[in-house]
Parts: structure tokens; sequence; C-alpha cells
């Protein structure tokens, strides 16, 4: 008899991550109350509140002032403290279907993690931007940003250039600069984003 195969999640099956419980099992377990994570988030009651009840999705901004305010990686409040993607390999693989997915604001914009779990100066992650969307709030601080368009046209503002990028084209530029990436084009963008971002980050 053949040994069973286990299949193996396809990146379009894989499963968005659970930010809410993520965060409220990351508040207790620093024996914090709502009020004192938001207090030290710099964030209001209920904004913790409703990302904890799943009512909200956070912005990046939010997601890194939470992240800060437990010092925990951003994995730690996508998926489980002892997750590896593949532990034959070792920690510094993320396979394709173990991307956790997690969704930012209300306009359908997605990021899938790439980086494998843990603390890292260089965190990778594909951003889906559909339809007419773009990026409200961003971080700058000290460090670079970069990518590539893997799908679609978006438009990429970097202090007072503007740019018009097509699937293939890349981008690299310091974070400290103001920018901002939209997607004004009638058809859903998917593009590549690395951050390599040390602190102190500054939130604008």
């Amino acid at each position: 008899m053949k040994p069973t195969q286990v299949r193996k999640k396809s990146v379009t099956e894989l499963t968005h991550a659970d930010v809410g419980a993520r965060l409220r099992a990351l508040r207790t377990a620093h024996a914090l109350s709502v009020n004192e994570l938001a207090m030290r988030a710099g964030v209001s009651v209920g904004t913790v509140s409703q990302i904890e009840r799943n009512k909200a999705n956070p912005s990046v901004r939010i997601l890194e002032r939470l992240r800060q305010a437990l010092s925990v990686p951003l994995s730690a409040l996508l998926e489980e403290d002892d997750a590896v993607s593949d532990p034959d390999v070792g920690d510094f693989v993320r396979r394709a279907a173990e991307r956790p997915v997690f969704d930012v604001g209300n306009h359908g914009i997605q990021k899938e993690l790439l980086s494998p779990h843990g603390e890292h100066d260089l965190r990778m992650m594909i951003i889906l931007l559909p339809a007419g969307t773009g990026s409200d709030e961003v971080l700058v601080g000290v460090g670079e940003k970069g990518g590539l368009v893997l799908e679609g046209t978006v438009v990429l503002n970097v202090g007072d250039h503007r740019a018009e990028l097509h699937a293939g084209d890349s981008f690299q530029f310091k974070s400290t600069v103001p920018h901002s990436v939209r997607n004004e084009s009638g058809k859903t963008a998917r593009l590549l984003w690395l951050i390599n971002t040390q602190p102190p980050v500054v939130h604008f």
C-alpha cells in the first residue's frame, strides 16, 4: 500500500490570521488590561477592543504600535509563537502554503507575510491592492523599502516624485522619505514589498 499523502494548502487556500485572538492572547500573557495596552500603544481603548473582537481590521501603523507595546515581532500577531513553517528546515524558511494572510483597513487590502516566523530586521510580504485602493498610513523611519510589481499597475509616490509602475518594475527608497502607493487602475494589483526599518519607528 502507498503511504497516505497529506495534502498541503495551496497559496489560494491560505488561512486568514486571527489577529484578534492573537492580540487577546498576547495581552493576557503580558497581564495587561485593554486600557493598559491601549495606553502603551498610544491607541484608543475602543480600537484595541474592536481588533480583539475582529470588528475592525487594523492598519499597518496600528499593528506596529501594538507589537511594539507587547515587545513581540509582527509574526506573533499573526500565528502561534512556536510556529515553524517547515520543521525539517528550520526557522529561516517559510513555505508558500504557510503564509499568514491578514486584512488591512476596510477597503479589501490584504497582505501575505513572507518572512519566516520570529524577529527579523528585513520584513517581506505580498500586498494585494484592489482597484481604487492604496496605503492610507505608512511607516517611516531609518532604513529602506523596496519591492517589485507582480501584477497590475500601481502609482508610487516618494517625496515629490510620482511613478507609475507596471508588472516587472521594481523600486527602492529611503524609509525616511514620505511615501504612498495606490492602485488607480480598474484591476487588482499585487506587489512584493520589502521593509528594512530599524528602531525607532516614527508614525505619521
